[in-house]
């Protein structure tokens, strides 16, 4: 593969990472303020942390600054963080696993779902402080959106 091929394709991946990251952002900023997320109480002492989200398939990492009012993702590598959150799985899989961890209730079996289903196969993998790791994706749970309820 050419220089320039390899150069596009790294592009791109970057792309696809930093448009998951702001996707994350933006579903904290939307349903993390109201009464589905009390962000105080998710991110307790976890505040200013920083989280790395280490994209293996795409070869890209986004970190993440925890915060009670908002997460900001910035693309790249952080050296002062507290956890790295590493997605073991095809690039074909990435998107359809965003979308189960978002529709997951924020509750115990919600959470349990995704230890059994993600977290034990080693489809991701946290190395660091947990805490810091889970607070990350207990912040994408808006399963509990009146969106996402049955219609009668």
């Amino acid at each position: 593969m050419s220089s320039k091929n390899e150069k596009a394709l790294q592009l791109r991946n970057e792309t696809i990472a930093a448009n998951v990251g702001r996707l994350f952002q933006m579903l904290v900023d939307i349903y993390g303020v109201s009464e589905l997320h009390n962000l105080e109480k998710i991110v307790k002492k976890r505040e200013g942390q920083v989280v790395n989200l280490d994209f293996k398939p795409l070869n890209t990492t986004v970190s993440f600054v925890l915060s009670k009012s908002r997460l900001s993702p910035h693309l790249g590598k952080s050296d002062k963080a507290a956890a790295t959150v590493i997605l073991n799985m095809k690039k074909e899989d990435l998107i359809p696993s965003f979308i189960d961890f978002i529709k997951t209730k924020d509750n115990f079996f919600g959470f349990l779902k995704n230890i059994f289903k993600y977290y034990i196969p080693g489809k991701i993998k946290v190395k660091g402080s947990l805490g810091a790791g889970i607070t990350l994706w207990k912040l994408l749970f808006i399963g509990k959106h009146s969106m996402y309820k049955k219609k009668t």
